[in-house]
């Protein structure tokens, strides 16, 4: 009982990539007050994140909320910078003891990659994220594996950064190598509406001539031309349990730790099609 009269019920979230934390902040404050506590939003570095967290404790927070993709962050250093405080993780990394709330992200390529072979298509092409990025080396990977259990390898490879303009320029890199794809996944939303403006530019038809994917289900997703075949990941779902999590770990300090894997949705829209 004395614990309870310490409480600031403040809950501090703390975002090392905009990208990934955007989406889920409104959802994180809105459960935080609904179960009677304050939430702050700190959109960082990774190189800021001991500072931050320090500033945090003198604040007295009851709990963190951390948003990253950065798979060099380990859970280790997260322990050892919160101390006692409880904490959970979106975007975390998979199978470990850590608190977290998180999306299959290989499930989630392994509905875009078969949904494409089941369409016949065989020289699929691929536009990662950064592969320092969690998020993006496990769709990479995934990628790979359900390409190789079908007996396929990548047609063409580039490298984007998860932005609009670095799948434009992925995309003229695959054309460029002239090596033959009739279907692109890209690692994310913005990077496959990059692509269409490539694909158009050179004077290709989606998806008469190639069929593209995206990943993310954004909110632009349905209003590119044509509409983009993506995944949904329910980023509100994920910051609702997320917070629900923290504060019963803040309340209920004998709750158990464990990690809470959601799945993610194909969407079917018509930058795909079948061929041959």
């Amino acid at each position: 009982q004395v614990l309870n009269t310490q409480r600031s019920h403040t809950l501090e979230v703390i975002a090392l990539d905009l990208f990934t934390g955007t989406p889920a902040i409104d959802t994180l404050s809105s459960t935080a007050r609904a179960l009677g506590y304050t939430m702050m939003v700190s959109v960082i570095t990774a190189e800021d994140l001991a500072k931050t967290m320090n500033e945090a404790f003198g604040r007295s927070v009851d709990g963190f909320i951390f948003i990253s993709s950065s798979a060099n962050i380990a859970s280790s250093d997260f322990t050892a910078l919160v101390r006692e405080v409880p904490f959970v993780r979106m975007i975390a990394e998979y199978g470990t003891d850590t608190p977290s709330v998180v999306f299959d992200q290989s499930y989630g390529t392994r509905l875009v990659v078969q949904h494409l072979i089941d369409l016949n298509h065989r020289q699929i092409a691929e536009i990662s994220g950064p592969l320092d990025t969690l998020d993006a080396s496990l769709r990479h990977d995934s990628l790979i594996t359900v390409l190789a259990e079908n007996g396929l390898s990548p047609a063409a490879s580039a490298c984007g950064y998860f932005s609009v303009e670095s799948g434009y320029t992925a995309c003229l890199d695959l054309l460029a190598n002239e090596q033959t794809f009739t279907a692109i996944v890209a690692a994310n939303d913005s990077m496959a509406i990059g692509a269409l403006h490539a694909l158009h530019e050179k004077g290709f038809s989606i998806p008469q001539d190639v069929s593209v994917v995206g990943f993310d289900d954004s909110t632009y997703a349905p209003y590119t031309y044509p509409p983009l075949t993506t995944v949904r990941q329910d980023f509100a779902v994920m910051a609702r349990l997320a917070t629900e999590y923290l504060v019963e770990r803040i309340e209920k300090p004998d709750t158990p730790i464990y990690q809470q894997l959601l799945m993610p949705e194909l969407i079917v829209r018509q930058s795909t099609r079948q061929i041959g």
